[in-house]
């Protein structure tokens, strides 16, 4: 019987339709580290959440035939490594839109209301300074979407009804879909000189990485916001702490971050004008269960001799 590996905990139906096929093993109940290597080595299928599979893990597990993703993102997958080793790589790339499309304007709206900030006052006491404090109201102001995917698609049509002016930046846009959705292609530029809020649904690779960076900053409106909840790569930290520091932008709400989880001195914990979320966006009771049952399936097809559904590669001389 083969066996696949599971790194992380994941929804208890999806380890039921493994089990129902192979024969599972639950890495992270393991207490050696030497155990858990001889058993990936053994492993024919390995399902992954944050766990990161590099070249030298693919050298360790020589039976090892599909990585799959819980989830969209496989910045920690090499994926180059496994199309050349003739692994096969699933993912689950429409289980999560909805939650992470949800998160995003629900990030908006904090933002936008300063709910953290003002909810951290009212706690301790401030409810007379409330005067003190403008919200801003969503209708009648800009939001640019960096990158036109799914997940931004879907949250072009949640802010339908706010009466916004939704903007998009993406080198791949579909004219299309953007005109259904009242949605203006416009150049980077414009986009940031333009938006109230710069949301960013771009997937980590080589030409996106710290994409939002001191340059993208200084385009963007003084009393602007970034959204990040696509990946912490994506914005470099360290000018985004100084433009909230200089007033080059207003504030950000992430759900991302560079290091996961971020120190414990990051200076995003002591901004007032920041609102921080541990990277949560996908984890909603329905995309939690998708995610796990959509890459179990892909693990299930591919070792059972049928073509995925979410295929990420084309392996070379497949194992």
């Amino acid at each position: 019987m083969k066996q696949v590996y599971l790194t992380e905990p994941i929804h208890e139906d999806a380890i039921g339709l493994l089990r129902s096929h192979f024969r599972v093993v639950l890495g992270y109940t393991l207490q050696d580290d030497r155990e858990r290597a001889a058993v990936l080595g053994e492993s024919h299928g390995v399902l992954i959440r944050s766990a990161r599979v590099t070249e030298e893990v693919m050298e360790q597990a020589p039976a090892l035939q599909v990585i799959a993703k819980h989830g969209i993102g496989v910045d920690n997958i090499d994926v180059a490594a496994a199309t050349a080793r003739g692994i096969q790589v699933v993912n689950a790339p429409l289980a999560n839109v909805n939650a992470v499309a949800e998160h995003t304007v629900a990030l908006l709206f904090a933002a936008a209301k300063h709910l953290a900030f003002l909810d951290a006052r009212t706690r301790k006491g401030g409810f007379a300074e409330r005067n003190q404090y403008l919200n801003m109201e969503l209708a009648g102001k800009t939001i640019g979407l960096v990158g036109f995917g799914r997940i931004a698609r879907l949250i072009a049509r949640k802010l339908s009804g706010l009466e916004m002016t939704v903007l998009t930046n993406d080198p791949f846009c579909d004219l299309e879909a953007a005109k259904a959705l009242g949605v203006s292609p416009v150049s980077r530029e414009e986009l940031l000189q333009r938006s109230d809020f710069v949301s960013l649904h771009t997937p980590l690779i080589p030409e996106t990485r710290k994409m939002a960076n001191w340059d993208f900053f200084r385009q963007m409106k003084p009393t602007a916001y970034l959204i990040n909840t696509s990946r912490g790569g994506v914005v470099d930290e360290p000018a985004l702490i100084r433009a909230l520091q200089e007033g080059e932008i207003a504030g950000a709400a992430l759900d991302v971050y560079e290091q996961e989880p971020p120190p414990a001195d990051h200076s995003f914990f002591s901004m007032e004008q920041v609102v921080l979320s541990p990277h949560n966006a996908a984890l909603t009771d329905r995309a939690m269960l998708a995610m796990a049952m959509d890459s179990a399936q892909g693990i299930c097809d591919y070792l059972e001799g049928r073509a995925p559904q979410y295929p990420v590669n084309h392996p070379e001389n497949p194992r």
